[in-house]
């Protein structure tokens, strides 16, 4: 049987043991995810879900044991076995991660034939038809970014929302990314009672209750998770603790839509190489062509697929911008969603904190994110330019 398809999670903190662990692995056709942490470890996990995972029990920080606990209780890794490996050899350590919901343990040193028997071995109990494991769903998680600010950037990314929240059974939630200076809270009139730094203690139990009780839910049925109250505390969340909280919610919503700054820090990039998709915001002005222009350089350099980019062209009726056409050449990449201005009602809307798609639902404007949201659902966004 080919093992190519089947992908297997290494941790260890021993960097000559991870990659001859990793060589032996993929020397018998294993696809093979290496982390030297637990909080690596179940980043990779949450990211891309293993078939079978291989803990060393002496990690730092978080050990294996906690690291076993954790992935037994996230739905995509909650059936997958786990194989200990430990240096200790008292009957308490193998109990002990046996209590932790290990499946089998190996101790060190062993012979490499040892460790590919029992890979195979705890394979085959799974991938059995009977006992095959059922793909856990995921939610799409949609950046919504401009590069430059001012461009419309946030009032697309609530309108949306709160579309997508109005289709049959559809969970959304709507992260606000820009954790310093986010203006999700002010565009619903939200008071910031709770908010992401509630979660970020509780990174290893990030469960649907905890989910619920941080995420604040706004009228329109959307779960908003808001940024820090005080604009320093963005400061206090890494990247891959980020990260972990919006694979998190893609466990527990069908989308999940992040309001992104519009600059290139580490939590910023992270999330934009691993989004389903990227709404990129423009306006026909020079500054936001050219930002535009710089950030497709980027993405190419950091082998984000084009195919996942979708730039929306805001105000695109302005009498004093760029003919789109001309703003096509220049970013040598074709605009097929145009967003025409939605004028003083937008600007109220924004003013009073009441989605115009809420407040106006039939307006010119509402009409086109509705729209919008159909078609990055549906993603046929090939072919002649769409206005509306």
């Amino acid at each position: 049987m080919s093992n190519t398809n089947t992908r297997i999670l290494v941790v260890d903190d021993d960097a000559t043991a991870l990659k001859l662990v990793d060589l032996l692995l993929r020397h018998e056709g294993y696809q093979v995810l290496c982390a030297e942490t637990g909080e690596q470890a179940l980043t990779l996990a949450r990211r891309e879900p293993p078939d079978l995972a291989i803990l060393d029990v002496m990690l730092p920080g978080m050990d294996g044991y906690a690291v076993c606990r954790r992935l037994r209780q996230l739905a995509a890794t909650a059936l997958m076995p786990i194989l200990m490996l430990t240096a200790q050899c008292e009957t308490r350590d193998k109990l002990a991660g046996f209590d932790a919901g290990a499946d089998d343990y190996l101790t060190k040193p062993f012979e490499p034939p040892e460790l590919t028997l029992r890979v195979r071995a705890l394979l085959a109990r799974t991938q059995t038809p009977d006992m095959k494991k059922k793909s856990i769903p995921r939610g799409k998680l949609w950046a919504v970014f401009g590069a430059k600010g001012g461009v419309g950037k946030t009032t697309l990314a609530v309108n949306l929302a709160v579309a997508l929240a109005k289709q049959p059974n559809t969970r959304v939630a709507l992260v606000d990314a820009d954790l310093s200076f986010g203006d999700v809270a002010a565009h619903l009139n939200l008071f910031p009672s709770r908010t992401i730094m509630d979660l970020t203690p509780r990174l290893y139990d990030l469960d649907a209750d905890l989910l619920a009780k941080v995420l604040i839910r706004h009228e329109s049925g959307v779960h908003v998770l808001l940024g820090p109250y005080r604009p320093e505390d963005a400061e206090r969340i890494t990247p891959e603790a980020f990260q972990m909280i919006l694979n998190a919610l893609t466990e527990m919503f069908d989308y999940v839509i992040a309001d992104c700054p519009s600059n290139y820090d580490e939590r910023t990039l992270t999330l934009l190489e691993h989004t389903d998709q990227i709404l990129m915001v423009l306006t026909p002005e020079i500054g936001p062509v050219k930002n535009t222009s710089t950030f497709i350089e980027l993405a190419a350099a950091l082998d984000i697929p084009s195919e996942r980019i979708q730039i929306i062209l805001n105000r695109a009726n302005s009498e004093v911008g760029i003919a789109a056409p001309e703003i096509e050449r220049a970013l040598q990449k074709q605009i097929p969603l145009r967003l025409m201005s939605g004028g003083r009602s937008v600007v109220l809307s924004v003013n009073r904190g009441v989605p115009l798609l809420m407040e106006q639902p039939q307006h010119p404007f509402s009409l086109q994110i509705t729209r919008i949201a159909e078609l990055v659902r549906a993603p046929v966004l090939a072919g002649a330019a769409r206005s509306f």
